[in-house]
């Protein structure tokens, strides 16, 4: 008895084709006849749909996939309440943020490392050297800290990716 419920539990929170055909077409605004009219059918074959009487052809359901950016799989299967509810799409969805947070840490230390490099060399590059007298004279002194200051925003930018991309 115990199982019959549970069945009858899941029937209720499962969404057949006619409900999910009925309900993307809701939520995007359109009416029957603009649905139809989208597909080049009747109104009454989405009616039919909708209740059940009957089922989209496959190039139908392809259709309605593309119209509605959704998968065929989420509007076939009737467990699915998303397209993230299919196995495949949410190891790609966890592949992705897993690809999209490696790139990101190598650019943030790519970054702090330019950031580095610069805040070092900027100051030498403001000197010249005089080879007659072997001494470094001052050029550009107004500049130094302002080139200096300026080198630390790619540090502080990767610092501030490198913080986010572990939050995530």
């Amino acid at each position: 008895m115990s199982d019959n419920k549970r069945i009858k539990q899941k029937e209720v929170i499962a969404m057949n084709l006619g409900d999910k055909i009925h309900q993307l077409r809701k939520v995007n605004g359109m009416s029957q006849e603009e649905l139809a009219i989208q597909l080049t059918i009747s109104r009454q074959a989405i009616s039919k749909w909708e209740l059940g009487e009957s089922v989209p052809d496959t190039e139908n359901v392809l259709q309605l996939s593309k119209l509605f950016g959704v998968s065929t799989d989420y509007l076939l299967n009737d467990e699915y309440e998303s397209d993230k509810d299919i196995p495949a799409v949410m190891l790609e969805n966890k592949s992705v943020s897993s690809k999209h947070k490696s790139k990101l840490k190598k650019i943030s230390l790519a970054l702090i490392c330019v950031g580095a490099f610069l805040m070092i060399i900027i100051p030498m590059l403001t000197l010249s050297f005089v080879p007659a007298s072997g001494e470094y004279l001052p050029s550009g002194q107004t500049l130094i800290p302002i080139l200096t200051l300026l080198s630390g925003i790619p540090i502080i930018v990767g610092i501030i990716l490198l913080v986010s991309s572990r939050k995530n």
